[in-house]
C-alpha cells in the first residue's frame, strides 16, 4: 500500500487521535497544537536552557513561564541515552539530534488504542482524547505530513532499533520490514486545532 492520503483516509476511517493534557486545553484552543520547540521559543527560554530542554531526556515533566502566555508543562520523555544510543546504532544520528527532531514536532496516533498506554503512563494528570477530523488536516498540512511504523518519543529497551529513515512523506511510505504506520507526525505545529477536532471542545 502507497499509504497516500486516500489510503491513510479510508484505513482509519477520516480519524485520528491526540491526547492532550486537561490543563493544557485553553492554550490548545487559543494556539493550537504546538511542538516542544515551538513552544521553547514562545515562551522565550533562553540558552543554553531551550538547547537543553531540546536535546536532552526530560525525565520530568518541565513548566515553562512567560508573563503574556501563562504557564505550559512539557511532557516527560522515555529517551534515555542509555537506551536510545544503542537503538539508533549505526543510524548516523545521535540521541541529541533525534531528541531535537522528535521535539520539533507534533503527533497524532492512527489507532485510538494506542492512547491508553499514554494515558496510563500518568495516571495523576487528567488526559483528554481528541478526534482529529484527518480529512481537513490532510487538506491544511498534507504536503508536510509524516508516517511512521513507531512510537517515536519512547524507547523502552535499546533493540527497538530506529533512525529517520523510519520517518515518510504520504505516498512514499515503504518500511523495509512491512509495518504499518501508527504515527502521523506534523513539523513544528497545527495551529487550526480547534478547527479540526470532532467533538465539542472538551471543559478543562
Amino acid at each position: 500500500m502507497s499509504w497516500d492520503a486516500t489510503a491513510l483516509i479510508a484505513a482509519t476511517g477520516g480519524v485520528v487521535w491526540h491526547l492532550a493534557p486537561r490543563a493544557a486545553l485553553p492554550m490548545l484552543r487559543r494556539h493550537g497544537l504546538l511542538s516542544t520547540a515551538a513552544l521553547v521559543r514562545m515562551f522565550e527560554v533562553p540558552e543554553p536552557d531551550a538547547t537543553r530542554l531540546l536535546e536532552t531526556n526530560r525525565d520530568q515533566f518541565t513548566p515553562l513561564h512567560h508573563p503574556r502566555h501563562g504557564t505550559v508543562e512539557l511532557r516527560r520523555q522515555q529517551m534515555w541515552d542509555s537506551k536510545l544510543g544503542p537503538a539508533l546504532a549505526g543510524s548516523g544520528t545521535t540521541p541529541a539530534q533525534w531528541r531535537r527532531h522528535i521535539n520539533g514536532h507534533v503527533f497524532f496516533w492512527l489507532d485510538p488504542a494506542r492512547l491508553d498506554g499514554l494515558a496510563k503512563a500518568d495516571p495523576k494528570r487528567p488526559q483528554v482524547p481528541l478526534r482529529i477530523d484527518l480529512v481537513r488536516l490532510l487538506q491544511r498540512h498534507e504536503t508536510a505530513a509524516l508516517l511512521t511504523p513507531i512510537n517515536t518519543g519512547a524507547v523502552r529497551h535499546p533493540r527497538h532499533r530506529r533512525s529517520l529513515a523510519d520517518w515518510h512523506m504520504l505516498g512514499a511510505y515503504a518500511d523495509p520490514r512491512g509495518r504499518r504506520p501508527v504515527e502521523l507526525a506534523i513539523p513544528w505545529a497545527v495551529p487550526d486545532l480547534a478547527a479540526l477536532v470532532l467533538d465539542p471542545w472538551p471543559q478543562p
